[in-house]
Protein backbone atom coordinates (compact mmCIF):
# COMPACT_ATOMS: atom_id res chain seq x y z
CA UNK A 1 0.00 0.00 0.00
CA UNK A 2 2.31 2.71 -1.23
CA UNK A 3 1.07 6.27 -0.87
CA UNK A 4 2.55 8.99 -3.00
CA UNK A 5 1.72 12.60 -3.63
CA UNK A 6 -0.81 13.21 -6.36
CA UNK A 7 -0.20 15.66 -9.18
CA UNK A 8 -2.79 17.95 -7.55
CA UNK A 9 -0.79 17.90 -4.30
CA UNK A 10 2.44 18.65 -6.16
CA UNK A 11 0.68 21.60 -7.84
CA UNK A 12 -0.39 22.81 -4.41
CA UNK A 13 3.22 22.69 -3.22
CA UNK A 14 4.28 24.69 -6.28
CA UNK A 15 1.66 27.32 -5.43
CA UNK A 16 2.89 27.44 -1.83
CA UNK A 17 6.44 27.92 -3.05
CA UNK A 18 5.20 30.79 -5.22
CA UNK A 19 3.70 32.42 -2.12
CA UNK A 20 0.02 31.47 -2.50
CA UNK A 21 -1.43 31.84 1.02
CA UNK A 22 -4.87 30.69 -0.13
CA UNK A 23 -3.44 27.24 -0.79
CA UNK A 24 -2.15 27.08 2.79
CA UNK A 25 -5.58 28.14 4.04
CA UNK A 26 -7.17 25.41 1.91
CA UNK A 27 -4.83 22.80 3.43
CA UNK A 28 -5.72 24.10 6.90
CA UNK A 29 -9.43 23.69 6.20
CA UNK A 30 -9.04 20.23 4.67
CA UNK A 31 -6.86 18.89 7.51
CA UNK A 32 -8.53 20.56 10.48
CA UNK A 33 -11.15 17.93 11.38
CA UNK A 34 -8.62 15.08 11.26
CA UNK A 35 -6.09 16.98 13.39
CA UNK A 36 -8.79 18.21 15.78
CA UNK A 37 -10.02 14.65 16.28
CA UNK A 38 -6.50 13.40 16.97
CA UNK A 39 -5.67 16.17 19.45
CA UNK A 40 -8.94 15.90 21.36
CA UNK A 41 -8.52 12.10 21.63
CA UNK A 42 -5.05 12.73 23.02
CA UNK A 43 -5.84 15.11 25.90
CA UNK A 44 -5.96 18.32 23.92
CA UNK A 45 -8.49 21.01 23.15
CA UNK A 46 -9.86 22.59 20.01
CA UNK A 47 -7.49 25.53 20.55
CA UNK A 48 -4.56 23.10 20.82
CA UNK A 49 -5.60 21.59 17.48
CA UNK A 50 -5.73 25.02 15.85
CA UNK A 51 -2.28 25.92 17.18
CA UNK A 52 -0.84 22.56 16.22
CA UNK A 53 -2.14 22.73 12.66
CA UNK A 54 -0.82 26.28 12.29
CA UNK A 55 2.59 25.07 13.49
CA UNK A 56 2.47 22.15 11.05
CA UNK A 57 1.63 24.51 8.18
CA UNK A 58 4.65 26.62 9.11
CA UNK A 59 6.81 23.49 8.97
CA UNK A 60 5.34 22.60 5.56
CA UNK A 61 5.81 26.16 4.26
CA UNK A 62 9.45 26.24 5.46
CA UNK A 63 10.23 22.90 3.84
CA UNK A 64 8.61 23.91 0.55
CA UNK A 65 10.49 27.23 0.54
CA UNK A 66 13.82 25.37 0.75
CA UNK A 67 13.25 24.34 -2.85
CA UNK A 68 14.35 20.71 -2.56
CA UNK A 69 11.31 19.32 -0.74
CA UNK A 70 9.95 16.05 -2.14
CA UNK A 71 6.56 14.87 -0.92
CA UNK A 72 6.83 11.09 -0.91
CA UNK A 73 3.44 10.40 0.70
CA UNK A 74 -0.05 11.82 0.54
CA UNK A 75 -0.16 15.38 1.86
CA UNK A 76 -2.66 14.36 4.55
CA UNK A 77 -0.29 11.62 5.75
CA UNK A 78 2.60 14.07 5.84
CA UNK A 79 0.56 16.68 7.74
CA UNK A 80 -0.65 14.09 10.26
CA UNK A 81 2.92 12.91 10.82
CA UNK A 82 4.07 16.48 11.49
CA UNK A 83 1.15 17.10 13.84
CA UNK A 84 1.62 13.86 15.75
CA UNK A 85 5.32 14.54 16.13
CA UNK A 86 4.68 18.09 17.38
CA UNK A 87 1.90 16.95 19.71
CA UNK A 88 3.98 14.15 21.20
CA UNK A 89 6.77 16.62 21.85
CA UNK A 90 4.31 19.03 23.39
CA UNK A 91 2.95 16.34 25.71
CA UNK A 92 6.45 15.22 26.67
CA UNK A 93 5.76 11.69 25.51
CA UNK A 94 8.98 11.47 23.52
CA UNK A 95 10.91 11.39 26.80
CA UNK A 96 8.83 8.53 28.17
CA UNK A 97 10.20 5.36 26.63
CA UNK A 98 7.84 2.71 27.91
CA UNK A 99 5.57 0.29 26.04
CA UNK A 100 4.19 1.78 22.82
CA UNK A 101 6.29 4.89 23.36
CA UNK A 102 9.43 2.96 22.42
CA UNK A 103 8.23 2.77 18.83
CA UNK A 104 5.65 5.55 18.46
CA UNK A 105 8.15 8.40 18.04
CA UNK A 106 9.45 6.60 14.98
CA UNK A 107 5.97 6.18 13.56
CA UNK A 108 5.56 9.95 13.69
CA UNK A 109 8.63 11.02 11.76
CA UNK A 110 8.88 14.44 10.19
CA UNK A 111 11.28 14.84 7.31
CA UNK A 112 11.53 15.99 3.73
CA UNK A 113 11.63 12.45 2.42
CA UNK A 114 10.47 9.72 4.79
CA UNK A 115 12.10 6.99 2.75
CA UNK A 116 15.58 8.46 3.24
CA UNK A 117 15.44 8.28 7.03
CA UNK A 118 17.17 5.23 8.47
CA UNK A 119 14.53 5.14 11.23
CA UNK A 120 11.77 5.01 8.67
CA UNK A 121 13.60 2.39 6.60
CA UNK A 122 13.79 0.10 9.65
CA UNK A 123 10.15 0.66 10.43
CA UNK A 124 8.98 0.29 6.81
CA UNK A 125 10.92 -2.96 6.37
CA UNK A 126 9.35 -4.36 9.52
CA UNK A 127 5.87 -3.14 8.56
CA UNK A 128 6.26 -4.94 5.24
CA UNK A 129 6.85 -8.20 7.14
CA UNK A 130 3.87 -8.16 9.50
CA UNK A 131 1.30 -8.79 6.79
CA UNK A 132 -0.96 -6.61 4.69
CA UNK A 133 -3.83 -6.47 7.19
CA UNK A 134 -1.61 -5.37 10.07
CA UNK A 135 0.30 -2.93 7.90
CA UNK A 136 -2.92 -1.36 6.63
CA UNK A 137 -4.45 -1.18 10.12
CA UNK A 138 -1.38 0.43 11.72
CA UNK A 139 -1.02 2.85 8.81
CA UNK A 140 -4.66 3.89 9.09
CA UNK A 141 -4.29 4.47 12.82
CA UNK A 142 -0.79 5.93 13.27
CA UNK A 143 -0.20 7.71 9.98
CA UNK A 144 -3.68 8.61 8.76
CA UNK A 145 -5.24 9.39 12.16
CA UNK A 146 -8.31 7.19 11.81
CA UNK A 147 -10.13 6.13 14.97
CA UNK A 148 -11.18 2.54 15.68
CA UNK A 149 -14.71 3.08 14.35
CA UNK A 150 -13.36 4.38 11.02
CA UNK A 151 -10.86 1.53 10.80
CA UNK A 152 -13.56 -1.05 11.53
CA UNK A 153 -15.63 0.30 8.64
CA UNK A 154 -12.73 0.61 6.19
CA UNK A 155 -11.36 -2.84 6.98
CA UNK A 156 -14.77 -4.48 7.40
CA UNK A 157 -14.25 -5.57 11.01
CA UNK A 158 -17.34 -6.37 13.08
CA UNK A 159 -16.96 -3.26 15.26
CA UNK A 160 -14.49 -0.82 16.84
CA UNK A 161 -13.63 -3.27 19.64
CA UNK A 162 -12.56 -5.87 17.07
CA UNK A 163 -10.42 -3.25 15.32
CA UNK A 164 -8.88 -2.23 18.65
CA UNK A 165 -8.06 -5.84 19.54
CA UNK A 166 -6.52 -6.42 16.09
CA UNK A 167 -4.52 -3.15 16.37
CA UNK A 168 -3.13 -4.35 19.70
CA UNK A 169 -2.15 -7.73 18.19
CA UNK A 170 -0.56 -6.07 15.17
CA UNK A 171 1.33 -3.56 17.28
CA UNK A 172 2.69 -6.31 19.55
CA UNK A 173 3.78 -8.24 16.44
CA UNK A 174 5.56 -5.12 15.12
CA UNK A 175 7.10 -4.38 18.52
CA UNK A 176 8.40 -7.95 18.87
CA UNK A 177 10.00 -7.88 15.41
CA UNK A 178 11.60 -4.47 16.00
CA UNK A 179 12.94 -5.47 19.43
CA UNK A 180 14.40 -8.69 18.00
CA UNK A 181 16.18 -6.94 15.12
CA UNK A 182 17.12 -3.46 16.28
CA UNK A 183 18.47 -1.64 19.29
CA UNK A 184 17.51 1.81 20.48
CA UNK A 185 20.74 3.16 18.91
CA UNK A 186 19.45 2.08 15.47
CA UNK A 187 16.78 4.75 15.81
CA UNK A 188 18.77 7.58 17.34
CA UNK A 189 20.92 9.71 15.08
Amino acid sequence: MSETASSKEREMLDRIQAGDRETLFGIYKSQYSMIRSYVIKNNGSEEDAEDLLQDALIVLWQKVQQGNFVLSSKLSTFMMAICKNLWLKRLGKLQKMDGEDKILPYLHVCADNFSELSDFKHLQKTLDEIGDTCKQLLTLFYFDGNDMEQIAKKMQFANADTAKAKKYQCFKKLETLIKSRFTKSDFIS
